[in-house]
């Protein structure tokens, strides 16, 4: 299959759906439509579907692309919902007010799409729920008929994770990190704990800071020694719950900050569980990189992590480590419930459906 892509940079995202659509619309109204990174112009005749991110107005999209193009089949990613997006407590009152729209903007470009592809059946389930508490409030009473249209057209198909770079059969199995010793008198190696996610308030950061609390003290009652592992983006100005974490637990953080493909994978390969504290998580594919690269799960019983995991796989943590018995129990059905994220089977089933909605706009 040859795609070709119109993008913008990975920033503003609020710009983003409200003028991506727009945008991307002007650049295709030129027949062939400039070619990207090299590529060759591409011909109107030629396209056979468009295929867009929930980051944009798929509504204003199709309304605003020449009419050679809008009666193509289009197709709708739904990697996160604003319907269930949590909202910073710094944000302002007019910006939240703003927001609240973004949903309905999502719910437009639902609408407008002929298949919608969602990474997750939380993430369906959550926008369908907010997005009907939202209809409530509506000033004339709303049908069900807008949440059945959109059942009717979805499909859940995982992200691809490229695990060429990880030994797969290293699920559940990393070893004591013997490699990370902070004190040469431990008798024992500390235990490892990736948190690889960005640094923001919707990754549940205060939370992350009360078991950091927690284990200091009981590591002091003779609990295990936990290290943290501290991945993923670090903004110029974190959260307070994030700047309390690096002066109060310091000592017990082995790395803080994002880091290099091959230096994080071995973080990961490093450490004993990964943890994640998130508000929200429409997958989790940080969360399951690091299982397939070797960690134990420490994630709670909600979001999508019931997707992820076996229901007996959640809620564990390092101070009630399970036998490993129960290990090897659970190593290859946590496995097989990654084998759909793995890159070559999801990018399959992703271009299954584009291909089938192509063929069903033909007859």
């Amino acid at each position: 299959m040859d795609w070709r892509f119109l993008t913008r940079p990975g920033r503003s995202p609020r710009w983003r759906l409200r003028h991506a659509a727009l945008s991307f619309a002007e650049e295709t109204h030129a027949d062939p439509i400039a070619g990207a990174g090299g590529e060759p112009p591409l011909a109107h005749d030629r396209v056979a579907a468009a295929f867009a991110t929930g980051m944009l107005s798929l509504a204003d999209l199709r309304a605003a692309m020449p009419g050679s193009l809008r009666n193509r089949p289009f197709i709708l990613s739904m990697h996160e919902n604003q319907a269930a997006y949590p909202v910073s407590g710094d944000v302002s009152e007019l910006t939240r007010d703003r927001d609240a729209h973004l949903a309905f903007t999502n719910l437009a470009s639902m609408e407008a799409a002929d298949r919608i592809v969602w990474n997750s059946h939380w993430n369906l389930e959550s926008f369908l729920e907010g997005m009907s508490a939202s209809m409530r409030h509506a000033p004339e009473p709303v049908g069900d008929d807008w949440a059945g249209r959109i059942r009717a057209k979805s499909t859940v198909v995982a992200p691809p994770i490229e695990v060429s770079e990880i030994d797969d059969a290293m699920v559940l199995r990393n070893p004591p990190a013997a490699r990370y010793r902070d004190d040469p008198r431990h008798d024992r190696p500390p235990t490892l704990v990736a948190w690889p996610h960005r640094w923001e308030h919707d990754k549940g950061c205060d939370e992350l800071l009360q078991l950091a609390d927690e284990a200091a003290r009981r590591e002091v009652d003779g609990g295990p020694a936990i290290r943290w592992v501290i991945l993923g983006h670090r903004p110029q100005d974190p959260p307070e719950a994030m700047k309390t974490l690096l002066r109060r637990h310091g000592k017990r953080i082995a790395h803080a900050g994002e880091a290099d493909r091959s230096d994080y994978l071995g973080w990961l390969a490093g450490c004993d569980w990964v943890l994640s504290t998130a508000r929200h998580e429409f997958f989790g594919m940080a969360v399951a990189e690091a299982l397939f690269a070797g960690c134990l799960p420490w994630l709670p019983s909600r979001l999508a992590y019931p997707e992820l995991v076996p229901e007996d796989a959640l809620n564990l943590n390092p101070w009630d480590r399970p036998s490993e018995g129960t290990i090897t129990a659970l190593r290859p059905r946590i496995r097989n419930r990654l084998e759909r994220a793995r890159a070559e089977v999801a990018v399959d089933q992703l271009e299954t459906v584009v291909m089938e909605t192509i063929e069903s706009m033909r007859t």
